[in-house]
């Protein structure tokens, strides 16, 4: 799968979710699209992070040693802080610190 076609499958399903709550009018849903909704945005940004971080024209790479760095900066201040955008707050600079010097 391209990384094309798996952006936009990614950005099709999360247009459907969101907008499905519009046109049914019942917020989130119920308990079980809840629960669904919760585990696919996860699963669709971790799928997209290891295409990114393992492969390079769709063949199969080694990653950068910054990159797993930052990814592994962010995931412990994530999950630390219980925020998400606090990934790109500290991945970023972490990678553009150390990719120069590798």
């Amino acid at each position: 799968m391209s990384v094309f076609l798996a952006f936009t499958c990614a950005a099709a399903v999360t247009f459907v979710l969101r907008s499905s709550m519009t046109w049914s009018g019942l917020g989130a849903g119920s308990d079980g699209v809840r629960a669904w909704i919760a585990l696919v945005t996860p699963a669709v940004l971790t799928a997209m992070v290891a295409s990114a971080l393992f492969l390079d024209h769709g063949q199969l790479e080694r990653p950068d040693p910054a990159e797993v760095l930052a990814i592994v900066a962010a995931v412990v201040v994530v999950r630390r802080t219980r925020n998400v955008s606090t990934a790109l707050l500290v991945g970023l600079p972490i990678y553009w610190l150390v990719a120069p010097l590798l």
